[in-house]
């Protein structure tokens, strides 16, 4: 396995944008793109992340089910947002940000 170092940018959201309806809609996400988002197993997961991933926040930051130490990547999945938290090692490795 091996990470894409590419260059590649995500944009950071407004957290009003991570709200309830958005969270309910990202429940099943790593279902809907028929992967495991997990450590051990992102580098597989990568370009998948990537194509569908519109922008991100700081996980302590949503007016719902905020998380520190995480963060919130909202996804367009057939034309619906949705959005999940990835723990920091994860987001980092899929997104080349620190």
């Amino acid at each position: 396995m091996c990470y894409n170092k590419g260059m590649y940018t995500i944009p950071l959201l407004s957290a009003d944008e991570f709200d309830w309806l958005t969270w309910l809609n990202g429940t099943d996400i790593h279902i809907k793109l028929g992967i495991n988002i997990r450590e051990e197993s992102i580098a597989d997961c990568t370009e998948i992340l990537r194509k569908y991933a519109v922008g991100y926040i700081q996980g302590d930051r949503p007016i719902c089910r905020p998380k520190a130490d995480e963060i919130a990547v909202m996804f367009l999945i057939d034309d619906v947002f949705g959005w999940t938290h990835l723990r920091k090692i994860e987001f980092e490795r899929v997104f080349n940000v620190k």
